[in-house]
């Protein structure tokens, strides 16, 4: 089997392509670089094949069984900084859509939770979107043209909207990272997380290595649709810092400040019926064994991220 990981050098795009490694699959990647980092791929960089470029560049990469699609922008600040993004995402993804349908290549795609802002938790796939956020009206339109391709052209797809992805390999993303990981960060450097407000947002926390089982189960899958990614379980950001700080045995500094955003995501948390039931994806990692793999995983680093 031949895979396609766009991002394949990202936080979760690496850890994608490390696993369809393991299962045996040839595996090509693409990445612009943006937020990724070749050495994510450090220890198998001579087991794939690389390409550095925007996903609309995919048929360089010649014909594959599937795709996973996780070269995407991906966080809210990066288009209200640049909100042309919008198009440049939506245009890299029918350049994919197309690949996909000339190749007959099933298709796995990342979605976003951030997609239910202004809604009450838990949230579940059936709800229709608010207009809140840049970030959101990227995503939430190829969720809807991916399913138009195969009402027309017959696609295989599976979008997964992840919840708060957190584990190793973020540094590459800076302030733009998980919450979680931002913690651990200022927490090994001893000096303040920044917290808006008074710290009382939720986020449903699933692990990288949960994350990437949803991926290799939906592309393994006869379902087409849009499945959440998440353990149905919410932390505020101050029980986020508690949990930290416990697992390093320290107290982490903190800071309030007014929140500068409008349409700030306040909480999000899953419905998992669905990715149960039609996927049979279920979590695997808690929020406590999670945590501190994550923290020693950064603990190897010469260096981390010292963000704001």
């Amino acid at each position: 089997m031949k895979a396609i990981v766009t991002g394949g050098a990202g936080f979760i795009g690496s850890h994608i392509v490390e696993r369809l490694l393991q299962e045996g699959y040839s595996v090509s990647v693409i990445d612009n670089l943006s937020t990724g980092d070749k050495k994510n791929l450090k220890n198998i960089e001579n087991k794939i094949k690389f390409l550095k470029g925007n996903s609309s560049e995919i048929s360089k990469l010649g014909k594959s069984d599937i795709v996973f699609h996780t070269g995407i922008y991906s966080s809210t600040p990066i288009y209200r900084k640049d909100n042309t993004l919008v198009g440049k995402a939506i245009s890299e993804f029918i350049d994919v859509l197309n690949y996909c349908i000339k190749n007959e290549s099933k298709l796995v795609f990342a979605s976003s939770s951030s997609i239910y802002n202004g809604y009450p938790p838990p949230h579940n796939e059936e709800v229709i979107p608010k207009v809140k956020d840049f970030y959101t009206e990227a995503r939430y339109p190829m969720e809807r043209l991916a399913d138009l391709f195969r009402q027309m052209y017959g696609l295989e797809y599976c979008g997964l909207r992840y919840f708060s992805v957190y584990g190793d390999r973020e540094e590459s993303k800076k302030t733009f990272a998980n919450m979680v990981s931002q913690i651990i960060w200022k927490g090994m450097l001893d000096k303040e997380v920044m917290i808006y407000g008074k710290g009382t947002q939720r986020r449903d926390l699933v692990n990288i290595s949960d994350v990437v089982s949803a991926n290799l189960i939906a592309s393994k899958s006869k379902e087409n649709g849009i499945f959440n990614v998440g353990t149905g379980i919410s932390y505020s950001f101050n029980e986020m810092i508690e949990k930290v700080g416990g697992i390093m045995g320290k107290r982490i500094k903190t800071k309030n400040i007014e929140n500068p955003l409008k349409n700030y995501v306040d909480i999000v948390q899953a419905d998992t019926k669905k990715s149960k039931e039609k996927l049979g994806f279920f979590t695997k990692i808690n929020a406590d064994e999670g945590i501190k793999a994550a923290l020693d995983y950064y603990k190897t680093l010469k260096k981390v991220p010292d963000i704001f």
